[in-house]
């Protein structure tokens, strides 16, 4: 199987890496070396907890509406018409305004947001965005949402009016962490994380090995153009993201013709291309 590495990176404070043996904080400074080595074993899954995707499609950016905001997935995440808007706690925030944007851009040359970018070929890392899970060798990288699984996980366990907000008062983490640890692998159930970075990169790891197990536990929730990332599977869900794709249609933006526009500029209407 391939080897799993769980990143939960920061651009400002140490991020927090899991991989399978030792929980580990390093500098942002140093997340290329561990790229790097990543890239040196013959076959690596690396769990990336912070978008990797953008725009619908990145080779013509801003066909569709919010392109340059958010992605579908989020507002499935964010919004009461779906049945699975994530409750107070449980950030999922439009893809554009995410701080790890410029280390993701950095590190990994993702996401691809415009025609200028780097081909997907000459990335470091292979990105996976259906619910597939390799099956050969290589370098891959996958997206992952922490604190949405670990909801996903414990809302059935957890009182309808529990607090969520696990990253920032211990007493939820800790009661979180008592159901969601029996839903990971041996190798991060035996842990018990001192902060919520700790838990999101155990809970990221989880997420990886259970995927690659083709278990049926975690599914890739969404797709490129959508935006995606692992989560638990249920019915429930995946009947409702496929509702919301209905509801949330977004019809592309027309082309702009190039012979006979016109704008206004301090009310004087100028016309080009002929």
């Amino acid at each position: 199987m391939l080897n799993v590495i769980a990143v939960d990176p920061a651009p400002a404070k140490e991020s927090t890496v899991f991989d399978g043996r030792a929980l580990t904080s390093l500098p942002a400074q140093r997340l290329s070396t561990l790229l790097a080595g990543c890239r040196g074993h013959p076959s690596t899954l690396v769990c990336w907890d912070a978008p990797l995707t953008g725009p619908t499609d990145p080779s013509d950016p801003g066909v569709a509406s919010n392109d340059f905001s958010q992605r579908r997935i989020e507002p499935f995440f964010s919004r009461s018409v779906s049945g699975f808007k994530a409750p107070a706690g449980i950030s999922v925030m439009p893809y554009c305004g995410c701080p790890h944007w410029a280390i993701s851009r950095a590190l990994l040359g993702l996401p691809r947001v415009g025609p200028w970018d780097v081909a997907e070929d000459d990335l470091p890392f292979s990105l996976l965005s259906s619910d597939l899970p390799p099956e050969q060798e290589g370098h891959f990288i996958v997206e992952v949402h922490p604190a949405v699984a670990a909801w996903l996980w414990c809302k059935v366990d957890r009182p309808r009016k529990a607090s969520w907000k696990y990253k920032t008062d211990r007493k939820v983490l800790l009661e979180m962490w008592e159901i969601v640890r029996a839903k990971l692998p041996g190798e991060a159930r035996t842990r018990e994380p001192k902060d919520d970075d700790e838990f999101d990169a155990l809970v990221a790891y989880g997420l990886g090995v259970c995927w690659l197990k083709r278990d049926g536990t975690v599914g890739l929730l969404g797709n490129r153009a959508a935006g995606a990332f692992l989560v638990p599977t249920s019915a429930a869900l995946s009947r409702a993201y496929a509702r919301f794709g209905d509801v949330d249609a977004r019809p592309p933006i027309p082309p702009l013709q190039r012979t006979g526009i016109a704008v206004r500029v301090r009310s004087q209407k100028v016309a080009w291309g002929t």
